[in-house]
C-alpha cells in the first residue's frame, strides 16, 4: 500500500513538469507569433512612410522649379541643365522611426521648346516665332527603393516667358 502511495505522488510530480514544459512552449510560440505580425505590420507602415516622403520631396521639387527664376533656370549655373546633360545626386528624403534616413537619387534636365529661337536652344525663327517666346521643360526625376524593389517618381514643369 505505501508502495503504491509513493508512485502514484511520482507519477503526479512528473505530470506537473511536463505540464510546466507545454505551457512555457505554448508561451514561447505564442510570443513569436505576435513578434511576426507587429514585424509585418510595421514593414507595412514604412512603405506607406516612404511614399508619402518621396510624394513631398518631389512635390517640393515642382515648386521649385515653378518659382526659380526664369534667369538662374536657363543660366550657365542651372540646378537644371540643359537636356542631353543630366546631374544627379543623392539626397535625403526624411527619417524613419528609430532615426534610419531615406535616401533617394535626384536626376535634374531642362528641355528647349522645339519654336525656340536658335539662341535659347530652339530651332524656331522670327517667321515662327516673331514674340521671341522662350518654353523650357524642366524635369526632376527621383529614383529610390523600399525592401528590395525600386521605384521612380516625376515631374515636368513647363517655363514660359
Amino acid at each position: 500500500m505505501q508502495l503504491q502511495r509513493q508512485r502514484q505522488i511520482t507519477r503526479q510530480r512528473g505530470s506537473a513538469l511536463i505540464e510546466i514544459s507545454l505551457s512555457y512552449a505554448t508561451l514561447v510560440i505564442v510570443a513569436l507569433l505576435t513578434l511576426k505580425a507587429s514585424v509585418n505590420a510595421t514593414s507595412g507602415q514604412t512603405w506607406t512612410i516612404k511614399q508619402t516622403m518621396t510624394d513631398a520631396y518631389i512635390t517640393r521639387e515642382s515648386a521649385l522649379a515653378s518659382r526659380i527664376p526664369f534667369d538662374t533656370l536657363v543660366g550657365a549655373s542651372s540646378p537644371w541643365p540643359q537636356n542631353p546633360t543630366v546631374s544627379s545626386s543623392t539626397v535625403t528624403l526624411g527619417k524613419l522611426p528609430g532615426g534610419q534616413e531615406v535616401t533617394g537619387t535626384l536626376h535634374r534636365t531642362r528641355f528647349p521648346d522645339a519654336n525656340n529661337l536658335t539662341t535659347a536652344g530652339g530651332t524656331g525663327t522670327a517667321t515662327t516665332n516673331p514674340s521671341g517666346t522662350e518654353a523650357w521643360k524642366v524635369q526632376s526625376i527621383l529614383s529610390y527603393t523600399v525592401g528590395d524593389r525600386q521605384y521612380v517618381k516625376s515631374r515636368t514643369v513647363m517655363r514660359i516667358r
